[in-house]
């Protein structure tokens, strides 16, 4: 072994001690639990060392503290399992001045299956004690009008609230919950084997397991756009929806067919931006009216089907206006309490 890779090696020994020490003391919190999960999964170094430091403490056994969660069972399926399932570990070399210490070739694969069912063990026994305390509550996120946020959640997904939106996230053995109320949500979703990604919109449901996809509830509909991965949209029947695609539900569960969109105009509100392509006025100037303290009101019928492009800051409702006014046969007529879009023969 290189110097180099003696002192990485080193380092990683002195972090597994340390959250060795950690758990022992019962000073996580959930933060640093999914920290030291995610450092384990990181490498099978560290899975090795902090199980070396486990065995040194002769505390294995200790690794679940759960009597109803038997690591025997679990070291007796990881040597059942296929050998290109079981991860292999090496020992760590001797410190300066100490023998070598081997196991015999006869041992090695138990001792693999023991490891990998220890991590096992230790990520859901951490997980269990996570939802011991997280189930039956309710945590709500919200945005006023012209806002919008960004949380982490507990699970470690990510949830974006575009403006005027609420969202109520519960979790339990099964799932993690969330209820969409109003607005528009995008969701970077952590992977969780054991509990799906489920929001609920009104009538409409989508589950997702480890993806990202975006869910606007309307008035008269719920439109579910994936960026990555897959997901299953349930209205009255079943879809599963690819990403780059955009899926329509009505307000009683009845879906279109999912169609192509263009996610960058799509998902353009997360840069705080309105992007449109060809899209008729009236749909456009309620985007910005999802934003702006003046609403845009377009009466006629005919005016708001007319079809535009361009990209706007979310909350420059001026320059928007400006640049309906350069459209021929069109003026702008602004009072304290609305701009009004009228053709230029229509009375005031």
């Amino acid at each position: 072994m290189s110097t180099g890779q003696e002192q990485v090696r080193h380092a990683i020994a002195e972090q597994a001690g340390a959250w060795f020490v950690a758990n022992q003391s019962s000073s996580l919190d959930d933060a640093a639990r999914a920290a030291f999960i995610a450092w384990l999964k990181a490498s099978p170094i560290h899975v090795e060392e902090y199980l070396g430091v486990a065995l040194l403490a002769r505390d294995l056994p200790a690794a679940s503290d759960d009597p109803t969660f038997s690591i025997e069972s679990l070291v007796e399926d990881a040597r059942s399992a296929d050998d290109d399932k079981i991860t292999y570990l090496q020992r760590p070399e001797a410190m300066p001045g100490q023998a070598a210490w081997r196991w015999p070739a006869a041992r090695w694969q138990p001792i693999a299956a023991m490891a990998a069912a220890v991590v096992f063990a230790v990520t859901a026994v951490v997980w269990r004690s996570s939802e011991s305390r997280l189930q039956g509550t309710v945590a709500g996120y919200e945005t006023a009008h012209g806002e919008q946020g960004t949380w982490r959640l507990t699970d470690g997904s990510e949830l974006r609230l575009n403006t005027d939106s609420s969202v109520s996230v519960r979790y339990s053995n099964q799932e993690r919950l969330v209820e969409l109320t109003r607005g528009q949500a995008h969701f970077h979703v952590a992977r969780d084997s054991f509990r799906r990604f489920r929001v609920m919109a009104g009538k409409v449901e989508t589950i997702a397991t480890g993806t990202q996809f975006d869910v606007y509830r309307r008035a008269d509909a719920v439109l579910v756009t994936v960026t990555e991965g897959q997901v299953a949209v349930i209205g009255q029947r079943k879809q599963r929806i690819d990403a780059g695609y955009q899926l329509r539900v009505d307000a009683d569960g009845v879906a279109a067919v999912a169609v192509p969109v263009d996610v960058n105009q799509t998902l353009a509100w997360l840069k705080h931006r309105i992007a449109f392509d060809l899209r008729p006025l009236g749909e456009v100037a309620d985007e910005f009216n999802r934003y702006g303290s003046l609403p845009l009101l377009i009466p006629d019928p005919a005016l708001r089907a007319l079809q535009i492009s361009g990209v706007f800051d979310a909350g420059d409702t001026n320059s928007f206006v400006a640049f309906i006014e350069t459209l021929e046969g069109i003026r702008v007529e602004r009072t304290p309490t609305a701009i009004r879009v009228l053709r230029v023969t229509d009375e005031v």
